[in-house]
């Protein structure tokens, strides 16, 4: 990467019509020039980086694509050659953005991996192979408000697995925190400024619970039959944000991100903390609107690995949820 590609970078508008707003575009634009001279003049970007904030405005730039191509650029000094396929940003002119999103859309299923789809009928759920052998079963949601819930129940290999609501003693845990402080950054914004959003939610990583915690990022557990956690799910896709993040007991995780400016043409992203894309999805055109998936092929589907498929499947069509209903 070099100065050029990190000033042609172009990101979507944050919500859309009546979304919940961006980041300054004018603020992050320069930021993008200031970080392009340095690059072209051989000098780390980490202090210009780390030290931004930004205003958040009603019609700025995405929050969760600018907080994912800034990120990459302080772990890596530069995102992975995917990176314009999984976030709401594209290196072209943005009249291309649309046209971009299609073409991916179309592409999805030359992708090598492996194939699942996903499919709900009422209050029951399956995840599928190509084959057809089924996988994953859910039944029942816990509702937890705006049209969001959690699975009750899921099998997977013969295992059955259930969430459950984690009580006061764990969520002061160590681990159970820095997650509920990581959710929090992604719900407000990693480089949010002293707005608003930032004083309702700030977080204090310093002592054994962090402070002000966004609601939406306390973790949900999944236990196994013996109650032994397997993953904990926090944050969500909702109104065109993409907050949503599954993390695992050894603490990798992975984020959801999306990229397409409708339901029709849009791709959902499970990264890892590495920055490395691990699933894929998207919602089919056939009646029974299935969510068509792909699997990385250097990754071993495990029970963990498709039990964090299941729940995921369908926070790409929740992305585009609003209060009002619409999406």
């Amino acid at each position: 990467m070099n100065g050029g590609d990190v000033w042609d970078t172009w990101f979507f508008r944050g919500g859309g019509i009546g979304g919940s707003g961006g980041y300054n575009a004018a603020e992050v634009d320069d930021l993008l020039r200031r970080v392009a001279a340095e690059f072209d003049a051989g000098r780390p970007v980490g202090p210009l980086i780390g030290s931004v904030s930004f205003h958040v405005t009603r019609r700025g730039y995405d929050i969760d694509s600018v907080d994912w191509f800034l990120g990459q650029l302080l772990r890596h000094s530069g995102p992975g050659h995917d990176f314009g396929d999984v976030a709401q940003l594209s290196r072209n002119a943005p009249g291309y953005f649309t046209e971009e999103c299609w073409n991916a859309w179309h592409g999805f299923g030359h992708q090598p991996g492996t194939q699942l789809w996903w499919r709900q009928a009422g209050w029951h759920c399956e995840l599928r192979t190509a084959e057809q052998q089924n996988i994953a079963s859910l039944r029942g949601f816990a509702l937890q408000g705006r049209g969001y819930g959690w699975p009750m129940a899921i099998s997977v290999g013969g295992r059955r697995f259930a969430f459950k609501k984690l009580d006061a003693p764990q969520s002061s845990s160590t681990g159970i925190s820095e997650i509920a402080a990581r959710s929090t950054r992604d719900i407000v914004g990693h480089f949010a400024g002293e707005g608003t959003s930032r004083r309702k939610h700030e977080v204090e990583t310093s002592g054994p619970k962090p402070i002000q915690v966004n609601p939406l990022a306390e973790p949900r557990e999944f236990v196994d039959e013996t109650g032994t956690p397997i993953l904990y799910v926090s944050g969500q896709n909702y109104d065109h944000r993409a907050s949503a993040c599954i993390t695992f007991c050894d603490w990798r995780w992975l984020r959801f991100l999306v990229r397409g400016t409708i339901p029709g043409n849009a791709i959902m992203t499970a990264v890892d903390q590495a920055g490395n894309s691990v699933v894929r999805y998207r919602i089919s055109q056939n009646a029974k609107r299935t969510v068509e998936i792909t699997v990385d092929p250097n990754r071993e589907l495990t029970d963990e690995l498709v039990l964090a498929i299941a729940i995921s499947a369908p926070w790409l069509g929740r992305y585009f949820k609003r209060e009002s209903g619409g999406g």
